[in-house]
């Protein structure tokens, strides 16, 4: 069985919808959203004229069977994450001041208003991004995987970190053995082709077929938004473990 992934699509409706065609021709037989369907920054992303959050919900929500919850779609719907990787957020996070919360979170978590343009939802659109979980479980043959769109304590990428040796992802592997989940799919990461870490290291593949082995893994995809980062989808061929990342550059 192939699965292909889309992540970080960042209201990007022109890249998602060439990626899902894409996807669609190289036969996968199901297709996963990693999350950040939503979300523009001014500073990262290059179609601005372009950018339909409503759309791309409407895409992901028509073409892929499962999709879990990233850190700007959390943003857009002012929902705090479940998994707080050790953050208080308290009971009024986005009722304060901006500045109390810049204060607060410093060096800790993402703020957006200073750098992130108003996302505009319908009430539909709204209701499907609160719905969505920060992990989930996708059952394939013979074998189950872990997708969140980033790795344990912070499934949803709120926070700023990113770890940098492969002894930090031993909880993230025991979460996903305590889901009888080896590998593990995220995004949030937007590499050019894909990380793999183990628990001796995290190195970038770049685009290609790559031969994995059934291991603890955790596996990030490249992103469909346009930055200045080559972009990209991600196909996982359970039958065969294999990876193959595709460049969406036309």
């Amino acid at each position: 069985m192939k699965v292909g992934f889309v992540t970080d699509i960042h209201e990007d409706i022109n890249n998602l919808e060439y990626a899902l065609t894409l996807l669609r021709d190289e036969n996968c037989d199901k297709i996963i959203c990693l999350g950040d369907i939503v979300g523009f920054a001014i500073p990262f992303y290059r179609y601005i004229a372009s950018r339909d959050a409503d759309a791309s919900i409407r895409k992901v929500k028509d073409n892929c069977s499962q999709a879990v919850i990233g850190n700007h779609d959390l943003y857009a719907v002012k929902k705090i994450p479940d998994h707080k990787a050790g953050f208080d957020y308290g009971d009024n996070w986005y009722a304060q001041d901006y500045d109390i919360r810049s204060r607060l979170s410093r060096n800790k978590i993402w703020l957006y208003e200073d750098n992130e343009l108003p996302c505009i939802l319908s009430e539909e659109s709204k209701t499907f991004l609160r719905s969505l979980k920060e992990t989930d479980v996708v059952n394939l043959p013979g074998i189950s995987i872990l997708i969140s769109h980033f790795c344990h304590p912070d499934f949803s990428g709120s926070t700023i970190h990113f770890p940098a040796e492969g002894f930090h992802l031993k909880n993230h592997f025991l979460f996903g053995e305590s889901n009888n989940c080896i590998l593990s799919f995220s995004g949030h990461g937007h590499p050019e082709g894909c990380l793999i870490g183990n628990l001796e290291r995290i190195v970038n593949l770049g685009f290609g077929v790559h031969n994995i082995s059934y291991e603890p893994q955790w596996i990030v995809a490249p992103s469909i938004a346009r930055t200045s980062r080559k972009n990209g989808v991600l196909i996982f061929d359970a039958y065969n473990m294999q990876l193959k990342t595709i460049s969406l550059t036309r």
